[in-house]
C-alpha cells in the first residue's frame, strides 16, 4: 500500500471550523453567540435570489461549466471593473473559483516552489489557514505575526 505524501505532514485542522463547532455547542445551550469565526453572511439569499437559482435549474443549468467560470459572467466582472473601479481587464483572465482559499491555493499551487520565501503581511493573509497553504507547498514565510510571537516569547524570558 502506498503512504501518504510526505507534504500532508504541514496539515492541521481550521481553526475557525472548531472554533465554530465550539459556539455552535454554546448556542445549543441557549447562549446567544455572533459568529465572526467563517466569513459567511449572517442572513440568507433574498428572494431574487432564490427564484434565480430555481429558474436556473428548472432551466437545465445544473451541469458543470468552464473552468475558470461561466463566460457571461465573467464578462460581466470585466465591465463592473471597468464601470466602478477603472479597471481594463479582459474576461479571459478573469477566473472564478467557490472561495477565496481554493482560489489562492490554487495560485499558490501554480506559483511557488519549495523554499520560495513569501511575506504574507501586506498581503493580510496571515490567519489561519494561509500559513499552512504555503507550508504544504514548502514556502518559507515570513510574517508580522511570526515577527509578533518571537518577540512576545522574548519578553516572556525576560519577565
Amino acid at each position: 500500500m502506498r503512504s501518504i505524501a510526505s507534504r500532508m505532514s504541514v496539515m492541521s485542522g481550521e481553526g475557525a471550523l472548531s472554533v465554530f463547532a465550539r459556539a455552535k455547542e454554546l448556542e445549543a445551550e441557549g447562549r446567544s453567540i455572533i459568529h465572526l469565526e467563517l466569513g459567511e453572511p449572517d442572513f440568507h439569499p433574498g428572494k431574487s435570489v432564490i427564484e434565480s437559482a430555481g429558474k436556473a435549474l428548472a432551466d437545465g443549468k445544473d451541469r458543470y461549466c468552464a473552468v475558470a467560470g461561466v463566460p457571461a459572467l465573467r464578462e460581466e466582472i470585466a465591465d463592473y471593473l471597468d464601470r466602478t473601479r477603472r479597471i481594463c481587464v479582459s474576461p479571459a483572465n478573469i477566473v472564478l473559483a467557490p472561495g477565496c482559499k481554493l482560489a489562492l491555493f490554487l495560485g499558490m499551487m501554480a506559483l511557488l516552489e519549495p523554499g520560495d520565501e513569501v511575506d504574507i503581511r501586506p498581503l493580510r493573509l496571515d490567519w489561519a489557514r494561509f500559513p499552512y497553504l504555503l507550508r504544504c507547498r514548502g514556502a518559507i514565510i515570513f510574517s508580522q505575526i511570526l515577527r509578533k510571537l518571537r518577540r512576545r516569547s522574548h519578553r516572556a524570558r525576560v519577565c
